[in-house]
C-alpha cells in the first residue's frame, strides 16, 4: 500500500483504528493514575498490583478491557471482584480518542486535545471519589495542550487564533475565579478554577461563542444532573456534588460539536 496515495478518508480510517487502540491503553494508564494519585503514589514507580491482595499483575492481566473479560471480573490471585471501573474507563477513553480525532480532525492540536481529554476523564473520577482536582494532573495536561497547541499556532502563523485561546482561558478563569470568591468557595472548589484557564483555552481555538456554549452547557448539566443525584438519593440540597465532571464534559461535547455549532449559528469556518 502506498501511503502517499491514500485519500483523507482513508487517513481518516487509520487513524480513528490506531486512536481506538492507543485510548485503550491511555485508559488502563488513566486507572493507575486514579488510584495513585489521590494516594500520593507514585505513577511511574512499581508495577501494576491488586488493589486487594497487593500481587503483581502480569501483561497477561493488563490487556486493556480484555483481560477483565477474560478473568471474568475477578483477579487471579485472591479470586475478589475487580471493579468495574477498570473496562469502564478503558472503554470510555477510547471512545473519547475516537471522537475527537474524527471532531476534532487531523491536525497537530489535536495530540494536545487527546493528552488533555484524557486528564480531564481523570480528573472528572478522583474529583467525584474525593472532591479534588490534582494539580498533578492538572497542570501537566494543561500545560501539554496549551504548548502543542501553541507550537501549531506559531508554526503556522495562527497568531490570532493563539490570542484567542489565552484571552478565553483567562476569561474562564476570572469568571470561575469571581464565582469562587463570591460563594466564598462554596459554589465550586479552587481546583474547578484552576482548571478554568485550561479549558477555556481548549475552546478559544474556535472563537468566543462556542467557549460561552460550553459554560452554559457545563452549568446546566450541573443543574440538571445534580438535581436528579438530590432527588434519587433524597438527600439535602446542601448535599456537595463536584463541578469538575461538567466542566470537563461540557468542554469536550462543545469541541466535539463546534464544527456542526459554527454552520448553524453562522460561525466562521474552524
Amino acid at each position: 500500500m502506498d501511503i502517499h496515495k491514500l485519500s483523507s478518508d482513508e487517513w481518516m480510517t487509520i487513524w480513528i483504528i490506531a486512536s481506538a487502540v492507543f485510548g485503550l491503553m491511555i485508559g488502563s494508564f488513566l486507572n493507575v493514575v486514579i488510584w495513585r494519585v489521590p494516594n500520593k503514589m507514585s505513577i511511574v514507580k512499581g508495577g501494576s498490583m491488586c488493589p486487594n491482595c497487593k500481587a503483581s499483575l502480569t501483561v497477561r492481566d493488563n490487556i486493556p478491557l480484555f483481560s477483565y473479560l477474560f478473568l471474568r471480573g475477578k483477579c487471579r490471585h485472591c479470586n475478589n471482584r475487580i471493579s468495574a471501573q477498570y473496562p469502564i474507563i478503558e472503554a470510555l477513553t477510547s471512545v473519547v480518542w475516537v471522537l475527537t480525532t474524527w471532531r476534532v480532525g487531523l491536525h497537530a492540536y489535536t495530540f494536545g486535545y487527546l493528552i488533555f481529554f484524557s486528564g480531564l476523564i481523570a480528573l472528572s473520577i478522583i474529583d467525584i471519589k474525593t472532591k479534588l482536582l490534582p494539580n498533578k494532573i492538572v497542570y501537566p495536561t494543561g500545560i501539554a495542550l496549551v504548548l502543542i497547541t501553541s507550537i501549531w499556532a506559531v508554526a503556522n502563523g495562527e497568531y490570532e487564533i493563539l490570542r484567542n485561546c489565552f484571552i478565553v482561558g483567562a476569561a474562564y478563569f476570572a469568571l470561575l475565579g469571581a464565582l469562587w470568591f463570591a460563594s466564598n468557595g462554596k459554589a465550586m472548589g479552587f481546583g474547578d478554577v484552576r482548571l478554568a484557564f485550561f479549558l477555556g483555552f481548549s475552546m478559544g481555538l474556535y472563537g468566543f461563542l462556542i467557549p460561552y456554549i460550553g459554560m452554559l452547557l457545563a452549568f446546566a448539566l450541573g443543574a440538571i444532573i445534580g438535581l436528579l443525584v438530590i432527588a434519587v438519593t433524597k438527600s439535602g440540597r446542601k448535599t456537595k456534588i463536584p463541578f469538575g465532571p461538567f466542566l470537563a464534559m461540557g468542554t469536550i461535547i462543545v469541541i466535539w460539536c463546534a464544527t456542526w455549532l459554527a454552520s448553524v449559528i453562522e460561525l466562521p469556518n474552524v
